[in-house]
């Protein structure tokens, strides 16, 4: 964010930032090794993630966070950021009301850049305390846009009070075109990817329709655990292969019979047997789809536990692969929270109680307490947007 008496810096047009045509290949040459994040990335949180790294090792800076304007409401919402430590940034999204901001709001009407050192007494007091809060000492925020349309802003934050070079928003400006020539390949990609999962939850819940209790069961743990990636900060392709691992982490079921998954009292030693197969059933069933080869080890290992005396192959701790670790504790709080043949669901705080408890025996102790956090203060509610994607 930026307060009301910054320095303008010289040379810079309203082009800054924007999202235009593409510059010559020559003209960002220098910028080569750090355009990977956002070529590779597959939705638009992980592009402008790749977009604040590019610029912070550009600028030699220590952090970067992109905001994005919502001109209904007149908010700027944190999106993504990339930060070098011991610098620090937040984790959780947060919203700025432009008004409280009016010289952010004319970055955005003017695409004029603008810098500020906390240490000028004549800056904005509000903006001078976010910067005293997060430890950094000046700032320098510049413009996206969109058909010539302020979409939001890139700002860029040092530890030390080092003013900024004159020619640093142009640098911004050329690596914002080149987000700008991913954003349509990226969109196109996302609604084909909202494809494929649409259709695996179809057929999902088609298997789910056998079982009243688990209905909605693979999507309600999708949402969390996709939630939970992020705030874990894991890698895109990681991240990705959780989302399909969430949503086919029991298909395996299939092969389990009625009377053994809906039986409504306690299972046998047969019977358990049998129902803990599912997780290898699962993983033969889709090894030949090229497409869902990620997700095999979410499917296969689901099931493990922290200490090693899980199914099918009693992995210990880090051996279990992360997705499957973020999948298993998901899995667990959703069917404490979800009604059962055999029981009632259990309250929130006694769900999280149970997680707690059996944190670094049966669950990975960080994804339990990193659950716990956000299941108490967030609710279940797009909780993959309220946290700030950050850049691997």
């Amino acid at each position: 964010m930026s307060g009301p008496n910054m320095s303008l810096l010289g040379g810079a047009t309203e082009s800054n930032g924007s999202f235009g045509s593409p510059p010559s290949p020559g003209a960002i040459e220098h910028f080569m090794d750090d355009l990977g994040p956002m070529q590779e990335a597959d939705d638009l949180p992980d592009l402008f993630a790749g977009l604040a790294r590019a610029v912070m090792r550009a600028l030699k800076a220590d952090a970067v966070l992109v905001s994005m304007y919502e001109p209904e409401r007149s908010v700027l919402r944190d999106v993504a950021a990339s930060v070098i430590p011991p610098a620090a940034l937040n984790s959780v999204v947060e919203e700025y009301v432009l008004e409280d901001f009016p010289a952010t709001r004319a970055v955005i009407e003017t695409g004029k850049p603008l810098e500020i050192s906390r240490f000028d007494p004549t800056a904005d007091p509000s903006e001078r305390r976010y910067l005293t809060e997060y430890g950094f000492a000046r700032s320098l925020i510049c413009r996206i846009s969109l058909d010539g349309d302020g979409i939001g802003v890139v700002e860029v934050y040092r530890l030390r009070d080092l003013s900024f070079q004159e020619d640093d928003p142009r640098q911004i400006d050329l690596l914002a075109k080149f987000a700008a020539n991913a954003y349509s390949r990226i969109q196109m990609a996302t609604k084909l990817e909202s494809h494929y999962t649409e259709t695996m939850e179809a057929l999902v819940s088609a298997l789910e329709a056998r079982d009243p209790y688990t209905e909605a069961h693979a999507g309600r743990i999708k949402d969390i655990a996709v939630a939970l990636a992020v705030a874990l900060k894991v890698p895109g392709d990681s991240r990705r292969a959780v989302k399909l691992g969430a949503i086919l982490h029991d298909v395996g079921k299939i092969g389990v019979s009625d009377s053994i998954l809906l039986k409504p009292g306690a299972l046998n030693d047969e019977e358990w047997k049998i129902m803990r197969s599912h997780p290898a059933i699962g993983e033969r069933m889709l090894r030949g789809i090229d497409f869902l080869q990620p997700a095999l080890p979410i499917i296969r290992h689901h099931h493990e536990r922290w200490d090693g005396s899980g199914y099918p192959d009693g992995l210990t701790a880090s051996n279990i692969p992360i997705g499957a670790r973020i999948v298993a504790v998901c899995d667990t709080f959703d069917a404490m929270t979800s009604d059962r043949p055999y029981r009632k669901a259990l309250p929130l705080d006694q769900a999280c109680a149970e997680i707690d408890a059996n944190s670094g025996s049966q669950f990975d102790p960080t994804c339990a307490r990193l659950l716990v956090e956000v299941m108490s203060s967030m609710g279940e509610v797009d909780l993959e947007d309220k946290f700030v994607r950050y850049a691997s």
